[in-house]
């Protein structure tokens, strides 16, 4: 079987969420089935990242962006498509660029979440354009949307009106973390100016990731505990430039939140080692990975009882209502206050996390792939 990735988004720099998604889901069905022939269709083939280096690619440099591949991307992905005898094109990125006639090769969409159909005001216009005409076209024109939860699943059968038998849950997995000497952890936590006291938030800073109430219930709780720090991990977006001038501002010292950007695998590897919790009550997840990860490091979780949160943290996580900042710092206060909980929860979210591979992935992406090509 031949497969078809777009690489859309994934030029190397950051590969982080769907980037993510992409790489492990990737490296994880060759690992399992080697006979599987994936070529990446990359529009980026100046990256020097070494997973393009790992499969064979197919260059698309016109389709950099968003707008080249929603509209003239539909026609140079069909011909790729065509000309390399694809059995399947898989978009992981949820664009679903798939207007153009159909052929013998089935077509496939990740689509991770309902973001811009829950939270449309906060959304960047491209999106918006994108799930209004391509990704409301997907009952029509893809064979299979593959989408990483049952909450995800429930809401993108409700918004797109997507039948049951083309809609594929396939959760993401965790990474086996390397193991760190605790002198590794340490120094790289000083270098980003980490003491042993934190809580750790990751992910991009859209609105809906609910930083500002994290900050505000951090506050609340530091007052009493003045040497514990916030470390908040992830790059600035869309919808929350003023919340992230305001935290530049005041960063550091007295303040002890530390604004650390993007990291390298290892740094974020020995933040998760070193946190007190990771703190992620999102208003809103398709799957919520850095939750997942955190757990795979047996870091005790603070995350929110709603969307897909709940269905991927189990029992193995304190689950707090988002939009309390009471509700948060309460719970910030008691992983502080309560050795005996954070031991129960490191056990637990280990444990938790071994259920959810990315080979487990894998496996059921190809159970799709092998139905609708043996259909």
């Amino acid at each position: 079987m031949k497969v078809g990735i777009l690489t859309y988004g994934m030029n190397g720099e950051r590969m982080t969420g769907i980037a993510r998604y992409a790489v492990e889901l990737t490296r994880a069905m060759k690992r399992i089935q080697s006979d599987l022939d994936i070529v990446l269709l990359n529009p980026y083939p100046e990256s020097d990242h070494p997973w393009y280096r790992e499969f064979p690619t197919y260059p698309l440099p016109s389709l950099k962006l968003l707008p080249a591949v929603a509209t003239v991307g539909n026609w140079q992905l069909h011909r790729a498509a065509l000309a390399l005898r694809l059995d399947v094109l898989h978009d992981p990125c949820g664009i679903a660029p798939f207007l153009a006639p159909k052929a013998h090769y089935r077509r496939i969409t990740t689509v991770h979440d309902a973001v811009p159909f829950v939270y449309p005001e906060p959304q960047p216009l491209p999106a918006r354009v994108v799930f209004r005409t391509l990704l409301r076209a997907t009952p029509r024109t893809a064979d299979a949307v593959l989408t990483v939860s049952q909450a995800s699943a429930r809401d993108l059968a409700k918004y797109l009106a997507l039948p049951a038998s083309k809609l594929h849950v396939t959760r993401l997995g965790a990474h086996r973390p390397p193991a760190m000497a605790p002198a590794d952890v340490e120094g790289r936590l000083a270098r980003l100016g980490l003491g042993s006291t934190y809580y750790l938030f990751v992910g991009a800073l859209h609105p809906r990731k609910n930083l500002a109430r994290v900050v505000d219930a951090f506050r609340a709780v530091r007052a009493g505990n003045p040497a514990v720090q916030l470390a908040v991990v992830g790059p600035r977006s869309w919808g929350a430039a003023g919340l992230f001038r305001g935290l530049e501002a005041t960063a550091g010292g007295a303040n002890g939140i530390v604004l650390t950007g993007f990291v390298s695998d290892l740094d974020l590897d020995a933040l998760y080692y070193g946190a007190q919790a990771l703190v992620f009550p999102s208003l809103y997840e398709g799957f919520g990975l850095p939750a997942l990860e955190a757990m795979s490091h047996g870091t005790p979780v603070i995350t929110s009882h709603v969307s897909s949160l709940p269905e991927v943290v189990g029992k193995a996580a304190v689950l707090v209502d988002p939009n309390s900042t009471s509700a948060i710092a309460e719970a910030l206060e008691r992983i502080l206050q309560e050795p005996e909980l954070r031991s129960r929860l490191r056990g637990l979210g280990i444990e938790r996390s071994a259920q959810m591979s990315w080979d487990s992935t894998a496996m059921a992406t190809i159970a799709v792939y092998q139905a609708l090509t043996h259909s």
